[in-house]
This record gives structure tokens, sequence and C-alpha cells, in this order.
């Protein structure tokens, strides 16, 4: 069996209520070093071979953060980075009401899978990287695999994993909306690939008993 832990990275300026900057320029609130360094404590206790993470700035910096309490090799993958949500959302406040009305659109639209309001990832793409990202993971020699990634394409992939490619945009959207993540929750998939009800479990969803 294979484990892999996924933990959403901490609290970033933007979850803060701040301009959203891009995946590259976003970095931890004081808030989200506070996180990192809690949830790093708990990933001290796992068996953790190797970890992965996200190249945007917020992932990295909890994954440098983590790297500090489990001494074991860190790698970056574009597979998990956040979903891409369009880049007319740079420079506008994550509060601003034309962004909360963008996103609910955007939602709405992913049972069409081809559909493109504009730059953003759409559903065929987002399941085309959630197939890839699992196939990565189940390819990997390690046993126990800890992924720093984000909140959205963490229950975009979770909702793969358990549906298969019976996967659709509507189930999509109901991972999204319905499965909540905190900043540094950790959610734990296993794989079995001889499993009679499909390789992929959830046995842990969003534990964040380390922020109290």
């Amino acid at each position: 069996m294979k484990t892999v832990y996924f933990v959403r990275h901490g609290e970033s300026e933007t979850n803060a209520g701040g301009i959203i900057q891009g995946g590259l320029l976003t970095s931890l609130s004081v808030r989200g070093r506070e996180q990192a360094a809690f949830v790093a404590e708990r990933c001290s206790k796992l068996p953790i071979d190797v970890i992965v993470a996200s190249p945007f700035k917020r992932a990295r910096e909890t994954a440098e953060i983590i790297v500090k309490n489990v001494n074991r090799p860190i790698e970056y993958s574009d597979l998990f980075i956040e979903w891409n949500r369009g880049s007319h959302r740079i420079g506008k406040r994550v509060d601003d009401p034309d962004i909360k009305q963008s996103e609910m659109d955007l939602l709405s639209h992913l049972c069409e899978p081809n559909r493109r309001l504009a730059d953003e990832e759409n559903f065929k793409d987002l399941n085309i990287r959630a197939e890839t990202a699992l196939t990565f993971l189940e390819k990997r020699p390690e046993r126990h695999i800890l992924v720093v990634g984000h909140g959205l394409f963490i229950r975009i992939l979770m909702g793969r994993a358990v549906l298969g490619k019976d996967y659709t945009g509507r189930d999509c959207e109901r991972f999204v909306k319905a499965f909540q993540t905190e900043n540094t929750g950790i959610t734990i998939l296993g794989y079995r690939p001889e499993h009679i009800w499909g390789p992929w479990q959830v046995s842990t969803w969003n534990d964040h008993v380390h922020l109290g």
C-alpha cells in the first residue's frame, strides 16, 4: 500500500484578504508561517519518504518550513499548482464582488468540459492534470509521499481519485463547493491497486487539529 499525505499551504497574504498577486508571488502571511510550523511538527511524526510541492511561492515556503522538521528530499512539480482561474484576477482584491462573481461563473461552467471563459483552466484541463498527477504518484517508488499543494486543486484531485474515469464537471463543482480545506489541513489518500472498491481511498479529510 502507498500513502499520500496532502497538505494545503499555510495562510497566504491573499487568503488574508489581500491583493491577488499570482502563484509565483503570493507569500505566506505571518499567521501562515505559524500554521506551517504547527503542521511541520505533526509531519515530523509521519513516515515520510519524500516531499513533493507546488512551485507556487506560498506552497514552497510551507514545504521549506516542513523540511526543517522532516529531513527528507524535496522536489517541485507543476502538476500540483493551484487551479488557474484566469489572469483577469491578478491585481484585484480577493473580496472584490466582481472576483467573487467570476469564481461562481467558473464553477457553474465546469459541467461544460470544453468551455473557456478567458484564459483559465476548464474542466477538461483540470481532469487531465488530475489524472496525470495521480499517475505520477502511482508510479513513484516511495511508499509514503507528502504533497504540499493548494485548496481547490486538492479537492479537484480527490474527486478524480475517488470517481476515476467517471468524474464529470458537475462532480468537480460539487467537490469544490462541499469539501472544504483549511490552511495546512491534512488529507490522506491511500493507494492499493488491487482493492476491490478501486485503487484510491480517502482515509482522512482536512485534519487541522494542530491549529487548535
